[in-house]
């Protein structure tokens, strides 16, 4: 039996395809709205976690390694300037030379003190604070970064001698797989906003 337009069923069977193809439709399109706005929210907590928590670590960290670095140039410079200064005046350095070297372990031991421990401790502040937008990887770090700090605030409140300091093998190098991680995320991250 062929179906032509004087069959009885004929304008159910229309309204019955009118309806299917209509029910498809809303169906794709649906699923293209919602997948859509899963793009969009995804791309919007990127967004966030660079803005609100990535790139302030970054940047602090940077900060902290332009200065660590320049002070190790310094340092450098001036010890090779001091034995400059041992060799010519036959290991009696005068006593306005010598000052104004010590002025370098000065300022170094300051800036430590009231630049770089507060930056690593606005790090611990800002990862405690906002970890909701770390990435897995991010928050396995959580207790070296305490522990760091933590020994400055002891060794501060002169509750830490500096031989102690010295026996726990307080650098900073362990914070270098945070710091890669950060950095990592980071590029990570903005590479699939991109995308």
């Amino acid at each position: 039996m062929l179906l032509d337009s004087t069959w009885p069923g004929w304008g159910l069977w229309q309204a019955g395809i009118s309806a299917g193809a209509g029910l498809i439709g809303a169906l794709i399109g649906g699923y293209v709205t919602a997948h859509s706005q899963r793009v969009e929210r995804r791309q919007g907590r990127i967004q966030q976690q660079l803005r609100e928590f990535y790139s302030p670590l970054l940047g602090m960290r940077d900060e902290i390694r332009a200065k660590s670095e320049m002070r190790t140039k310094i340092s450098g410079a001036a010890n090779a300037a001091w034995q400059k200064q041992v060799q010519i005046h036959n290991r009696f350095v005068p006593d306005d030379v010598k000052q104004r070297f010590d002025k370098i372990i000065d300022y170094n031991n300051e800036q430590l003190q009231k630049d770089l421990v507060p930056l690593y401790h606005k790090i611990l502040e800002l990862y405690l604070n906002n970890k909701w937008l770390a990435e897995p990887s991010t928050l396995g770090f959580n207790y070296e970064l305490v522990e760091f700090v933590e020994f400055w605030n002891r060794f501060y409140a002169s509750s830490l001698p500096l031989e102690i300091l010295a026996e726990l093998d307080h650098t900073e190098g362990k914070l270098q797989p945070f710091y890669k991680d950060i950095q990592d995320t980071f590029d990570r991250l903005s590479k699939e906003l991109k995308a």
